[in-house]
């Protein structure tokens, strides 16, 4: 794991140990609240950012979880006697396939994992406005995404919505996603920062349009590596299927 600085008072950890992903965990720092957003495999990829937060002794510690994907929400035993912020359906489908997320996925774990769900829940957003905090819901990549927004800094959290060199879609309802990213050009976020990617920009977010708009009208699509196109086979296969079935990709 390796942290980066990305502003004054917010910074990036990244961890590698899923194989051929990196995975972003956030800190925003603020006078008397400090944010973690997503809490990655396990008490284990916890324990050098619980060190770092025992130092914020006059400082309330709150986690945000993007979606319910288990490589975003498995640290949260770490934290459970703290605020744990979610939309309505990251609960919901956290408590529902949890246990067939912890079975597809069991060797990715990092020290203990015990179930613990958001303890505070929101259908459309919540603003923390002596932070200049704004979490909003954002479906796209899972129906339950949430996307932060710091107006501080223009930085803009982005979840697995948005991701290089190409996205995973999970969701059918790829109308709902182009939206949430029409909204995020709204904002005019000065950086980008996603669950698997950093640094982002507005570029992205129109290529990414782009490539939604062409997996929905069945549109042919060149890509650069094998890669690529086999996730481009998965979403597709994704929302021209009947049952609207959940992958649990990373």
């Amino acid at each position: 794991m390796e942290s980066k600085k990305i502003s004054t008072d917010s910074s990036v950890f990244i961890f590698n140990e899923l194989e051929t992903y990196k995975t972003n965990v956030f800190l925003i720092e603020r006078k008397a609240k400090v944010f973690l957003i997503d809490t990655f495999c396990g008490t284990d990829s916890m324990n050098l950012i619980k060190g770092i937060l025992s130092k914020k002794l006059n400082k309330e510690i709150i986690i945000v979880n993007t979606h319910f994907h288990w490589d975003h929400v498995w640290g949260n035993c770490a934290f459970k006697n703290n605020l744990i912020i979610s939309h309505k359906l990251c609960r919901k489908f956290l408590d529902k396939y949890w246990k067939q997320q912890l079975k597809q996925n069991k060797k990715y774990i990092l020290g203990n994992v015990e179930k613990v769900l958001p303890n505070f829940t929101f259908k459309e957003g919540i603003k923390f406005e002596n932070e200049e905090i704004e979490i909003f819901y954002s479906p796209g990549h899972t129906l339950d995404s949430i996307s932060i927004f710091d107006h501080h800094n223009g930085i803009l959290y982005a979840g697995d919505n948005l991701e290089k060199p190409i996205i995973y879609v999970e969701n059918k309802d790829i109308e709902i996603y182009i939206e949430t990213l029409e909204k995020y050009l709204k904002l005019k976020p000065k950086k980008i920062m996603a669950g698997h990617t950093i640094y982002l920009n507005e570029e992205d977010i129109f290529k990414t349009i782009k490539y939604l708009e062409d997996l929905r009208n069945g549109s042919h699509i060149q890509f650069e590596s094998e890669y690529m196109t086999k996730v481009h086979k998965e979403n597709y296969n994704l929302i021209n299927e009947k049952t609207n079935y959940k992958k649990f990709n990373i």
